[in-house]
């Protein structure tokens, strides 16, 4: 089965994280947090994309800094 990045899910999964920790809903936020790693991970195993490719104008290299330090690891999120 092929993946198909829809456009805005980075952007959109990014804004709700913050905006469930800024809630106290820190396991949803998690949750969101590791779906959005997922589809990126997706994305670069099954379209062979770099770290230096784009999703949503974004460098997927700081996509995932933003989900695994700016939101998990600063959030005390991590597993």
């Amino acid at each position: 089965m092929e993946f198909i990045y829809k456009e805005g899910l980075l952007v959109n999964g990014y804004e709700r994280a913050r905006n469930l920790i800024n809630e106290g809903k820190l396991d949803e936020a998690r949750d969101v947090a590791d779906y959005c790693i997922a589809v990126i991970a997706t994305e670069r195993f099954e379209n062979d994309a770099t770290a230096e490719d784009t999703l949503d104008g974004v460098r997927i290299g700081l996509w995932l800094e933003r989900f695994w330090i700016n939101i998990l690891e600063k959030n005390g999120l991590m597993l």
